[in-house]
């Protein structure tokens, strides 16, 4: 089975500490990837080989340079998964979203959600435990605010690891 890749962007380890602490009690996606903003989900229409250079060239292609993000606010979802919004720098990770998806393709009869740019902290078994969470994580955790310099091009590994193979900079030509 081809691995499956995603793009993603990661906050600043020291700026996520906390973060972190929430996940791994909450996010079983704990040990296998660092917190993270998902600018393109994990798919498996392409290969890493086809991907990868499309994503290069959307990326050189688009001439914009870093943004800033700030995550601060906690949500949840009806299925009880528990995240930390993107307040500022929302627009620019939809217009990478956008930018990247059509790069690569997909498939015309493939529908996408709508983007939300968060950061996923975890997932709770029953309304009552996440409406818990959110209630934890906002009073804990302090607005984060960071430099988005790159784009993380991350592939799963045949142990269900994501591993970072590539950065795509955010560089003005």
């Amino acid at each position: 089975m081809e691995p499956r890749f995603a793009v993603v962007v990661f906050p600043p380890a020291d700026a996520v500490a906390a973060a972190e602490e929430f996940r791994r009690l909450h996010d079983p996606l704990f040990h296998k990837i660092a917190a993270h903003v998902a600018v393109v989900p994990a798919l498996s229409w392409r290969t890493c080989e086809e991907g990868l250079p499309r994503l290069v060239e959307a990326v050189a292609a688009a001439g914009r340079g870093p943004f800033p993000v700030n995550l601060s606010g906690a949500g949840r979802t009806k299925d009880g998964t528990v995240f930390v919004k993107v307040d500022e720098g929302a627009g620019p990770l939809g217009e990478w979203n956008a930018r990247l998806v059509a790069a690569l393709g997909p498939p015309e009869s493939m529908e996408f959600p709508p983007f939300v740019p968060v950061m996923g902290i975890g997932r709770a078994p029953t309304v009552s435990e996440a409406e818990f969470l959110q209630r934890q994580l906002a009073g804990h955790l302090a607005p984060v605010r960071f430099s988005v310099e790159h784009l993380s091009f991350v592939v799963e590994d045949a142990r269900g690891l994501w591993v970072e193979k590539e950065r795509l900079p955010l560089v003005v030509a």
